[in-house]
This record gives structure tokens, sequence and C-alpha cells, in this order.
């Protein structure tokens, strides 16, 4: 080879030396080998990643100069203030260091069904000496509601027998059929003011037959609730559910005499009329005798049921009513008698009491 070739060629050795070298001090500089696309293309996301943090970490002292470039803050919601949470740990099973013994199963508790209170107003109260040993016992009649707000008329029960006892009745209606303090001297001495009565409802023994199952209602744990604060609104209701035809209540078929029923009838035994009081007969230690008309039918010589709650027997009263005409009667079937003999049996009608007309 010529001098002046070997001289080109060695100095394009030297030259390709050079980049080489340079070369692998770059590479050195780089960490690795030569980058491929797919390479280049990760490591320049992760480098806008880095940037991005890098920037959002020096956003504190960056916002106090504003945005660069024009450029908005970062959109993402601002995380909250954690020492602000509370946490609370979960209920433990045992406290105060106390072991608690699992139940094995599932632990049933019997829990009596809690029995409804029923309210009536108690309208009338007779009194007989049908007690035990022939004591005083009494029998209440009330004005109470059905489900769909209709009154009803009602006989409270005992839970064995018909009557009530002294000892059974509340105290309050003990003295209510005293004479009032304020009676004027020759008036007539009223019966007691109605009053509002609980009870709770209980069985009607299967003994019970005939008229009187249609309106016993055994009432338990009967208490005094208060006096009817509108007594006159009461007098309006008997108004408006009293009949003005007695033989619609009870037609000719259950009656068994002119003044008493048929024992088994499928008939109410309380029932309330739109009537006048006609006569009214005086009897020496007995119940008065009342003769009624409703709707132009009369009815002679009913007895007067409370006529041992009055000193006089309530005959001063029942002359009163006598002169107003019109009023309203409140009748209601006696339990089944027997007179005796080829007499059959029957059910008197009584005179519970009786309403103004309003």
């Amino acid at each position: 080879m010529p001098p002046m070739q070997q001289k080109g060629a060695r100095r394009r050795s030297r030259t390709k030396a050079n980049s080489s070298v340079r070369s692998q001090s770059r590479l050195r500089e780089g960490g690795g080998a030569q980058e491929t696309p797919r390479r280049r293309c990760s490591m320049s996301v992760k480098g806008r990643a880095s940037k991005r943090r890098r920037t959002g970490s020096g956003s504190s002292s960056s916002s106090s100069h504003g945005p660069r470039s024009g450029r908005s803050g970062s959109p993402l919601p601002k995380m909250p203030q954690w020492n602000d949470l509370v946490l609370t740990p979960a209920p433990s099973s045992a406290q105060n260091g106390e072991h608690i013994q699992k139940s094995p199963g599932p632990r049933v508790a019997m829990v009596p069904r809690a029995a409804k209170q029923i309210t009536a107003a108690l309208i009338t109260v007779t009194k007989n000496n049908q007690g035990e040993d022939k004591t005083a016992a009494y029998c209440l009649a009330a004005l109470a509601g059905n489900p769909d707000g209709s009154a009803r008329l009602i006989r409270l029960v005992p839970d064995i027998g018909h009557f009530w006892s002294d000892d059974s009745l509340p105290q309050e209606c003990r003295e209510m059929h005293l004479r009032a303090r304020t009676a004027l001297p020759g008036e007539p001495q009223w019966p007691f003011q109605p009053i509002v009565v609980g009870f709770e409802a209980g069985t009607l023994p299967d003994a019970v037959t005939g008229p009187h199952r249609m309106d016993d209602v055994v009432a338990r744990k009967l208490e005094y609730v208060g006096e009817v604060e509108e007594p006159q609104r009461l007098y309006e209701q008997l108004n408006r559910i009293a009949c003005d035809d007695i033989l619609a209540v009870w037609p000719e078929r259950a009656w068994a005499t002119p003044r008493s029923l048929i024992p088994n009838s499928e008939v109410p035994s309380l029932a309330i009329f739109n009537g006048e009081i006609k006569w009214v007969h005086w009897r020496d230690g007995a119940a008065p005798h009342v003769d009624i008309v409703v709707d132009g039918k009369p009815v002679d010589r009913l007895p007067y049921a409370a006529h041992r709650l009055h000193d006089d027997r309530g005959y001063a009263m029942l002359q009163w009513m006598q002169e107003q005409r019109s009023c309203v009667l409140l009748l209601g079937l006696s339990r089944t008698f027997f007179k005796g003999g080829s007499a059959p049996p029957q059910c008197p009608i009584l005179l519970l009491r009786i309403f103004p007309c309003c």
C-alpha cells in the first residue's frame, strides 16, 4: 500500500475507535444497553408522570406565584382531612374482663300480649238481692262503640256469675247513688251521673244463652276512668239510637206474656225507645210499676229495676218524668224467671232508666 493510503487508513481507524469509545461512554451514562423504541416510549411516559408528581408536590409553593404559562390548577378533588376522622372500635362481647358465654342456639322469650283496654259510658246500675248468701248484687249497663263507629248497648258482667258484688266494683261506683248534697228540698232523687269506665274484655261462658248472649260482655279489671265531660252530648246520642217501634226490636213471636219475652228468643236483651210514661203505681216495700207507651203500643206495669238505689224507690223521679210526657226509655230483659206450676219460663221486661228527650 502506498504511504499516503496507509496514512488515511490509520486516520479512519482512529476516528472509528474514538466514535466507539464515545458511544460506550454514553451507554454507561444512560445506565444500560441501547434503548429500544418501546423502552424509549416507557421512559418517556414515566418521565412525564414523574414531572407531574414533581409539579404537584410543589403546588403549594407555586400557587403563591400563580399558575405558570396560563395553566390552571389540578382538577382532582381535594383529599379529606384525616385528622377529623374518628374510628370507633367494634363492640366487644366481654366487658370489664368478664367472659360471656355464647348461647348454643337462638333464645325465644315468651312475652304475653298486652290486653287492650276498652272504655264505655256506664249509664245505669240496678241493685238486687241475688248475691252470695242473698247479699246485695248489681247489674251494669253501658254505652260502647262498635268498630264501625256506631253506638251499642252492652251489659257488663264479671268473670263468674251475672252480677257484681260491692267489693268487685270500683270505689267510685259505690257512692255515686247517694243523694246529691246540692239537692233542693222536695227535689226528686235523680239517678247517678253517667261515668266512664275501663275494662279488658273476657270470654263469655257458654252457659249464657238466649237474648243476654247478644249484649253481655265480660269485663275484667273494671276501673273508674272519669266523669262524662259533656253529659248532654251523651243524652243526644242515646236519643239518636232510640227506636220508635217496640215490635221492630221485639217482634210479636218473641213475646211470652204482655210483659215478658221467651227466654231463647234471638233478640237483644237491652233496647232503648222513644216513648212516654202513662202512669206510676206505688207499691209498699216494692218496686213501683210503670205503664209506658211506645208508638201507640202500651206495655203496662213494668217494674222499675233501680228502685233500691233511691230513698223513695224512685217514685218522685218517675212522676216528674211522667209530667214531661215524651222521654227516652231504657228497657232490659231479666234473667230467665220460673213462676212455677204450668207457667212457661219467661224473661220479664224491666224499666232500667229514663232519659230526657233532646
